[in-house]
């Protein structure tokens, strides 16, 4: 069967296995690793920046980059995503995240796919068709801690090259940390992120192993409307790519660069460049409008992918959200919540719970302020049977 396949047929299979590895992870491991596709980005957004997408918060694409980012989602989203790539090859995704116990439940699918083509014999007659795409299912899932996120996801993955099926598994696992850094300037109330996430642990696509790697990332908005960021990737496709400095790091470590500016929520642009990569820079435009409670965005990027020419790709996202949170609205709900701290520690519940209570009506999902006035309401209701309790003890005294 294999003499019948045509130069041709061979040429376009291999030439797009190549394409998944070199365009993925130009420096070390070019056809070392199994499904590639793993390593194409998803999502316009991180695309323009980059691909320095580690550290960020609030966004459904978290679930390729960082698990964790999931615990930062403040309401359900869904996204869908086109690319264009060459040969007209396509790489699709769809992504779902709902809120789910104290975290976010994010489950989404990608396919790498080239147009079937004709299969011709030695004597040029027709003998089929070749098929060519590559499918991973992702269930994933992140929580807010207060303190810190965490997440970890399992996804599932399908290969077919012609007449060859490849099934394999994996899993990612991701921390992330926000805090307040200093600025100048007005920035956000948790400006400064960094996360840590291992991605594609899992068997073997065949006879190789799957692109696994180690992200290393931070975020830092010096401003409400500037914010840039960048991730450190090392490859760990084997034990010494992690600590070996002479050799497997130095091909197939990367970095990730990325800045995003902003105008008033509603324009944003953004740009990326990436170091020891296959492409390296791209840049992308994104606008958000939100109608009654649902908002919409758009995102674009064009990502520059060396000797393979230029990628599109668009992704269309909305998010279902029961208010619209201005700049404003997060400073008063910040002035409550920290209104609040102050009276529990002056245990005064009561004066807590109608601080606690302002900051959720400005800002719902500021840092779990809801099940901070379930708390102080039942500890509320405890303190009062306690003294209900010791009144009716006295009795018999």
């Amino acid at each position: 069967m294999i003499k019948k396949i045509t130069y041709i047929s061979l040429l376009i299979c291999g030439l797009m296995q190549f394409i998944l590895n070199d365009y993925a992870d130009a420096a070390g491991n070019i056809g070392t690793s199994g499904a590639g596709f793993l390593e194409l980005g998803v999502g316009s957004r991180p695309i323009a920046l980059g691909e320095a997408f580690t550290a960020s918060s609030g966004d459904i694409n978290a679930i390729y980059y960082n698990p964790a980012g999931l615990g930062t989602l403040m309401y359900p989203m869904l996204s869908v995503m086109h690319e264009e790539l060459i040969l007209d090859s396509r790489f699709e995704n769809v992504s779902v995240a709902y809120p789910l116990y104290s975290g976010f439940l994010g489950v989404s699918n990608s396919v790498f796919w080239v147009p079937p083509f004709d299969r011709i014999d030695m004597e040029g007659n027709k003998a089929g068709t070749v098929q060519f795409y590559n499918a991973s299912g992702t269930a994933a899932y992140g929580r807010s801690f207060g303190f810190m996120e965490a997440g970890a996801s399992v996804k599932y993955i399908y290969q077919k090259i012609y007449n060859l099926n490849l099934h394999s598994a994996a899993v990612d696992l991701g921390i992330l940390k926000r805090m307040y850094m200093f600025s100048p300037f007005d920035a956000p109330i948790r400006n400064f992120s960094i996360g840590l996430s291992l991605l594609n642990f899992g068997t073997k696509a065949k006879d190789d192993q799957l692109p696994r790697q180690l992200r290393i990332g931070t975020s830092y908005y010096l401003m409400d409307w500037l914010g840039i960021s960048a991730d450190l990737t090392e490859s760990a496709l084997n034990n010494s790519d992690l600590y070996d400095f002479t050799s497997g790091f130095n091909e197939s470590f990367r970095v990730n660069t990325g800045i995003e500016v902003t105008y008033m929520n509603l324009l944003a642009l953004r740009a990326g460049y990436r170091f020891n990569d296959a492409g390296t820079y791209s840049f992308g435009v994104g606008f958000n409008y939100a109608i009654e409670n649902v908002s919409f965005v758009v995102d674009t990027a064009y990502s520059d992918a060396g000797v393979f020419g230029p990628v599109y790709s668009i992704t269309l996202s909305f998010k279902l959200i029961p208010k619209i949170i201005t700049k404003e609205d997060e400073r008063r709900a910040e002035d409550y919540y920290q209104k609040g701290v102050r009276h529990y520690i002056a245990d005064d519940i009561d004066s807590a719970i109608d601080a606690f209570q302002e900051c959720y009506d400005y800002d719902p999902y500021h840092k779990n302020v809801k099940k901070k006035v379930e708390d102080l309401k039942e500890l509320k209701a405890l303190k009062k049977q306690e003294e209900e309790m010791e009144t009716e003890a006295e009795k018999y005294k």
